[in-house]
């Protein structure tokens, strides 16, 4: 009877002190569950309501302490130059003055005047070179046989080893102070082509080809954004007729002065206006003229008119007027000159461009004989030409 009552007063206990460390352990966790959770130590430490002082305090040293014990150790050398350099502010970079703003803008003023190199047999009309054509004066070939594009150009001897560079500034006239400062900068082989809009046309050119300049004239094909731009009433046009095309050929072709031939600028060139062209390009041949194809597509390459002195422009710079876009083009042109021997660039009369080819051109190597370029480093054999020399008929 004993043992059975000691056993019962046991195993109450036990169940006792189960319920009792049940208990205890629900009640821990469920503080632990009530806690806050959070996102890192550092927020617990910033937002823990429990949070304690800490027992240890960090401090960084001096940097003279840390000096001397460097010097001490001999883990580094300090000299005057790494004290001078750790004593140094930081240099704020400097905010640009007008003056600086203002240095960097191409100023067509400040190129200085190039001395004429070149001078042209024809400053006027040669009588035997023109025609009167329902009421507009048009250049002509000669009973002789004289074409204007030779007969108004010059040409350029260029000695061996030196590689052509013919440079045509097109769309030039509106602004004869521009003209005439662009005019006296260049070296007189560099060409001009004057659009046909140009007021007082003929004095323009006649006052060009008094430096040297041959000249030429703008031919505008109609826009390929016709919608957003318009080339104008003597464009050629997809909408007129054959008969239009050319009236509106020869009103660009009088100009009163003389000029060698047209710069077909970009536009619509291809199987839509190719019986136009086929007729402008006739009438260009007939009349002693010559054709530069400043296009950018191949339409005016595939059409065959035999006899037509012509060229394909190389280069031309007339959308991307980015200096560095300009000085890569430039780059391109001198590739092509040591391949082929001689490049063509079209461009148009944009400050910035003007003073790129200006600031291009002087770096060419002077022209010397075989012998003498045996002793010197010609970096860049190039030679100037009138944009007539690299033509072919």
């Amino acid at each position: 009877m004993f043992r059975k009552i000691v056993s019962d007063n046991a195993l109450i206990i036990i169940t006792g002190l189960a319920i009792i460390a049940v208990t205890l352990i629900g009640l821990l966790f469920a503080g632990k569950k009530s806690e806050p959770v959070y996102l890192s130590k550092i927020d617990k430490l910033m937002f823990d309501k429990d949070n304690k002082s800490p027992k240890f305090v960090l401090s960084l040293p001096s940097w003279d302490k840390v000096l001397a014990s460097a010097e001490e150790n001999k883990s580094f050398e300090i000299n005057d130059d790494v004290l001078q350099e750790l004593n140094e502010e930081v240099e704020l970079p400097k905010k640009k003055s007008m003056e600086d703003i203002l240095a960097k803008i191409p100023n067509l003023g400040a190129l200085p005047d190039t001395p004429q190199t070149q001078t042209l047999n024809n400053i006027m009309n040669s009588k035997g070179l023109i025609e009167p054509v329902n009421g507009l004066t048009l250049p002509k070939i000669s009973p002789d046989n004289k074409k204007p594009w030779v007969e108004y150009g010059n040409v350029v001897d260029v000695l061996p080893n030196f590689k052509k560079v013919a440079i045509i500034i097109k769309g030039i006239g509106f602004d004869p102070l521009s003209l005439d400062k662009v005019s006296r900068a260049l070296d007189s082989e560099v060409s001009f082509s004057f659009t046909p809009y140009a007021k007082d046309i003929g004095s323009k050119i006649i006052g060009t080809r008094e430096k040297g300049h041959e000249t030429y004239v703008d031919l505008l094909l109609s826009s390929k954004n016709f919608l957003q731009a318009d080339s104008g009433p003597l464009s050629i046009s997809l909408t007129i007729s054959k008969e239009e095309a050319l009236a509106r050929l020869q009103r660009s072709l009088s100009t009163e002065a003389p000029i060698g031939g047209v710069v077909v600028n970009d536009g619509i060139a291809d199987e839509d206006n190719r019986e136009i062209l086929i007729e402008l390009l006739k009438e260009l041949r007939n009349r002693g003229l010559l054709m530069i194809d400043a296009t950018s597509g191949e339409g005016l390459s595939k059409i065959e008119v035999q006899g037509l002195p012509r060229k394909k422009a190389d280069i031309v710079i007339d959308s991307d007027f980015r200096r560095e876009a300009i000085d890569k083009a430039l780059l391109k042109a001198e590739y092509i000159a040591f391949e082929k021997g001689q490049v063509l660039i079209v461009a148009d009369p944009k400050p910035v461009v003007i003073v790129e080819l200006f600031n291009w051109i002087k770096t060419f190597s002077p022209q010397v004989s075989y012998e003498e370029a045996k002793n010197m480093e010609l970096n860049k054999p190039f030679a100037l030409v009138p944009a007539s020399n690299l033509v072919i008929q």
